[in-house]
């Protein structure tokens, strides 16, 4: 009896340590992404490991209808656990989408760990895909796709474009015409503005072509065209998904011109129709994507964006020309206003610490806003303000109590985010158009030339390193599992995270 009890324990060990060793390797090849081009042959996978344990399940359930029998309480409880804990094991955590412009939450904060410190153009570049065309927009990622939009040079034909997450081949490119597009400068183009998708559909938006609906198979599912925007510098604002809706800004000189109105719009996700359409008269051209909070009434607390709680309700926030305006994303209605800003303004603000942390225009103020109110609630809600040092087109990034504030001449500002005391102020050195993100302890801000610095989140300024594409850096970064992607004029660059 004794000899039969010590084979079933062997037995149940041997079949337990192989499917631990296989989710195991899963789990290692998940956690670092799982997408090295070298693995492609020989990569496991969850399924495997799934599949490994159903198969041998029937020998693990024989081994434990002896041990019931046979074995004392304590080898019964160590079989049950280490299967337990293989399962789990094989099962890591979903890497986090960055489905739009700025990311989940719109503050250009990721919460992936083991991010890129190093690279250049061969070390640490996961894979490296040609873009035809022109283009500053980010991309963005939902599951195993990345979405981004390109234009013919001279705006006549505006791209959305799928690439495969993993190796980053081209999926599908689909393509709109415009006979007459809208004047632009050589730093916006024609496609300025990031895409946004919720992993089902895909809108983009091109200024004079319109507003564009895929589903992520590339099938065009609707198109909306507004008419004609006057404005020199071209269309950046990006596009957002609230609930059901799509929200535009669509600022524009065109009451300069005796033509419409700045407007801003929500559209039906599903089928493009207006759910409704606010009028923004005598406002002119800006360049701010909308964020929307969710702010605390009494009896409640501010939560970022896309949570709820009991007493409180949500507010649209659209930087522009003189104000920073709050309306309620349901309906359009305006709610509040905070003026001081300066025009032309292209930041998009962010919201933490409880507050709307924004810049304006050129050399115009940097400044925190306390959301919620009714009407005119500049002498109330301005819980802080620097006059200048805020930049024209780079927006900026708050991380772990602290606003990072990098201007076109590269001048970076650190402030405390509820106070707006200045920690530091440092020169990174050359021109800077795209904006900055953070996560995993760092900060990363790219200049035009294609240098990228990474920065030590914290009071002290500290670099971490400094790499080099050589090629034009216009588009903000996003993140991809722990990848880092970054557009140059000529490609797009999936830097691989630390390995783990």
């Amino acid at each position: 009896m004794v000899g039969i009890a010590g084979t079933a324990l062997r037995r149940g060990r041997t079949l337990i340590s192989t499917f631990r060793c296989k989710a195991l390797a899963a789990l290692s090849f998940a956690a670092t992404g799982g997408y090295s081009e070298a693995m492609s042959d020989r990569r496991p996978s969850i399924r495997t490991a799934e599949a490994e344990f159903v198969r041998i399940l029937p020998s693990v359930s024989r081994t434990a209808e002896f041990s019931r029998i046979l074995l004392p309480t304590r080898f019964r409880i160590a079989l049950l656990l280490s299967c337990g804990a293989a399962i789990v094991l094989a099962r890591p955590a979903a890497a986090e989408n960055w489905p739009r412009w700025r990311g989940p939450r719109g503050n250009a904060v990721t919460t992936a760990k083991g991010l890129p410190v190093e690279w250049d153009t061969k070390k640490n570049v996961r894979w490296k895909t040609a873009l035809p065309g022109e283009g500053s927009s980010s991309p963005v990622v939902f599951g195993d796709r990345i979405f981004l939009t390109s234009a013919e040079y001279d705006g006549t034909k505006r791209i959305v474009r799928c690439l495969d997450r993993r190796t980053g081949r081209i999926v599908w490119s689909k393509s709109i015409a415009d006979k007459n597009p809208e004047a632009t400068s050589a730093l916006t183009g024609h496609a300025a503005a990031t895409p946004v998708t919720n992993g089902k559909r895909v809108v983009a938006f091109f200024g004079n072509a319109g507003a564009v609906c895929y589903d992520v198979a590339g099938k065009r599912l609707w198109q909306r065209s507004f008419g004609d925007f006057e404005s020199e510098l071209g269309f950046a604002s990006s596009p957002i998904l609230f609930e059901d809706r799509v929200i535009l800004v669509c600022d524009h000189d065109g009451d300069r011109f005796s033509t419409f109105d700045s407007f801003l719009i929500a559209l039906d996700a599903k089928t493009g129709k207006t759910v409704w359409k606010t009028e923004r008269r005598k406002l002119f051209r800006s360049w701010s994507t909308p964020i929307v909070v969710d702010v605390a009434r009494k009896g409640g607390s501010r939560k970022p964006e896309g949570r709820t709680t009991h007493h409180s309700r949500k507010e649209l926030l659209v930087s522009g020309q003189d104000a920073l305006r709050a309306y309620d994303p349901k309906t359009g209605r305006e709610l509040w206003k905070v003026t001081g800003l300066t025009g032309w303004v292209t930041p998009t603000p962010v919201f933490a610490e409880g507050l709307i942390l924004l810049t304006s225009g050129k050399t115009g103020p940097v400044l925190a806003v306390r959301p919620g109110g009714q009407g005119d609630v500049t002498k109330t809600h301005v819980v802080w303000k620097h006059e200048r040092q805020g930049p024209y087109v780079c927006s900026p990034v708050c991380y772990g109590g602290l606003l990072y504030v990098h201007n076109e001449a590269g001048v970076l500002s650190c402030y405390e985010a509820g106070t707006g005391k200045l920690v530091y102020r440092k020169r990174l050195g050359g021109k800077f158009y795209a904006s900055s993100i953070a996560g995993d302890g760092k900060v990363y801000i790219s200049n035009d030339a294609g240098l990228t610095h990474v920065l030590r989140a914290g009071r002290r300024f500290e670099v971490l390193s400094r790499n080099e594409l050589k090629e034009e850096i216009l588009a903000s970064p996003a993140v991809a599992g722990n990848a880092l992607l970054l557009r140059t004029g000529k490609h797009l660059y999936c830097i691989a995270g630390q390995q783990k």
